[in-house]
């Protein structure tokens, strides 16, 4: 077919014509499989969920792939869940819970080709295994007895307080842009949703002892406040089966309510922050809240990242005023930040060569603004978007590590496996109208947070 164009095209001399309908025949073929795949993908797994009794969650998610199954465990606390002048006990836990056993664990899994890890943030800690199906029961075995208690050495304890202050000096004491974050989250959030990072103040974090990490274990380690997400290829009753046997005896605990609601957000926040670097690349933050929290409005929390993703098109108007044209701003995003705290946020950055050119871009941004709120998005974009969004939700179905992943932080912040199913479908019916709808809510109110980092020796004044 592609031939007999080419031939028809040259024959009667238009070649730019028939060529434009030979792209456009190419790229409605690529809509169409991408399509396709992400229907095939959706077909490949099956989803079965069930409770112990103890309130322990279990997600098991069949993929008949590969015989390789993917293991993580989430559990319902994190850095909100650090008591006062205690920050950062959430990830030390989470680095003396890995420790548990680990030169045992650890060369078991290198020793058959697995692997393992960790990590923690505002709302959970995750430890999760990538292991052979027939090893599966040993995962069970650890993973129980990190449910259940937690041992200190003292030489452990110290060496890993040492690697959890150099990973602080790394993100935040010798990083600016770190700094500068740090001191805009501390001043515009309270400590409980955001307001400190997960690793946790220096002077804090020196002042931890193990009775302070068995005391968060023993609160909020428990079956009923844990999610399990098991995904690739397995049988489910032997699933079930095992456990049951390490999981089922665990007793469930009382988990104390944790509140999150942001007292500072009353009034509006100005943060400076001054680069310890000369002629350091200038930047402000916008921070805007949206009329509404995820958790409580899934398809508006959708709605409203296929508009940001559209306003982070490359020809996207602000975008290309900001940056292309005027050729002021070195870059320009948008950011949905939602899911983490008690209301969502959109964050605006622009970033300049110099104060000078950021002056320039600032003074340009409130009619680009009101623009934004008139017109809306592209059509045409909005749709290309959408494309880019299903491929990439297809792309994290295929690979059962992604796809574990994308259940468990959507199933720790709230939502139903029922929910988090109908997000490809909410995708593709989002409209022009519902994005133009958010902008607008968003958009018409003035920011309710800016963070200004300034070159070294600038003049405040």
């Amino acid at each position: 077919m592609l031939r007999k164009l080419w031939k028809i095209s040259f024959a009667n001399g238009q070649k730019g014509f028939q060529l434009n309908k030979i792209f456009s025949f190419l790229k409605r073929f690529a809509v169409l499989f991408c399509l396709l795949f992400a229907l095939c993908s959706e077909a490949k797994y099956n989803v079965v969920v069930f409770t112990l009794k103890n309130g322990l969650k279990v997600i098991c998610i069949e993929k008949k792939t590969s015989p390789i199954i993917f293991f993580s465990i989430w559990y319902n606390c994190g850095g909100k869940n650090d008591a006062i002048s205690k920050s950062g006990v959430a990830h030390y836990l989470e680095h003396m819970a890995f420790c548990l056993d680990k030169m045992e664990f650890t060369n078991f899994l290198e020793d058959i080709g697995a692997r393992n890890n960790a990590f923690t943030h505002i709302n959970t800690i995750c430890f999760h295994e990538t292991i052979p199906k027939e090893h599966i029961e040993t995962v069970f075995f650890h993973e129980s007895k990190r449910m259940k208690t937690i041992s200190f050495d003292k030489k452990v304890f110290l060496s890993e307080k040492g690697a959890i202050l150099e990973e602080r000096s790394m993100r935040y004491d010798n990083d600016p842009d770190g700094a500068a974050q740090e001191a805009f989250l501390s001043n515009v959030f309270n400590r409980e949703i955001g307001g400190i990072g997960v690793i946790g103040w220096r002077h804090e974090i020196e002042s931890i002892q193990p009775r302070d990490l068995q005391d968060f274990h023993d609160k909020w380690f428990a079956p009923n406040n844990a999610t399990i997400v098991i995904a690739g290829d397995f049988d489910l009753e032997q699933i079930k089966t095992l456990i049951e046997k390490y999981f089922g005896s665990i007793p469930s605990k009382r988990i104390p309510k944790k509140t999150e609601k942001n007292s500072r957000a009353d009034r509006f926040k100005e943060v400076k922050y001054g680069s310890p670097k000369n002629g350091s690349t200038s930047s402000v933050k916008y921070l805007y809240r949206t009329p509404f929290s995820s958790k409580e409005n899934l398809r508006k929390s959708i709605a409203l990242e296929v508009a940001v993703r559209t306003m982070n098109q490359p020809a996207f108007f602000i975008k290309k005023t900001l940056k292309d044209v005027l050729n002021n701003a070195t870059s320009v995003s948008f950011i949905y930040i939602d899911r983490l705290l008690e209301r969502d946020f959109i964050l605006l950055e622009i970033s300049a060569r110099s104060i000078d050119d950021l002056r320039i871009c600032e003074n340009m941004l409130p009619s680009l603004i009101n623009k934004l709120v008139k017109v809306g998005v592209s059509e045409k974009e909005l749709e290309d978007v959408k494309r880019k969004y299903l491929i990439e939700l297809a792309y994290k179905k295929d690979d059962i590590e992604d796809m574990s992943y994308y259940f468990g932080w959507l199933l720790i912040c709230g939502y139903s496996i029922k929910e988090i199913q109908l997000i490809d479908d909410m995708v593709q019916s989002i409209t022009k109208k519902e994005c133009d709808d958010l902008i607008k809510e968003v958009f018409s109110q003035k920011p309710f947070a800016v963070l200004r980092v300034e070159p070294k020796g600038y003049d405040r004044e």
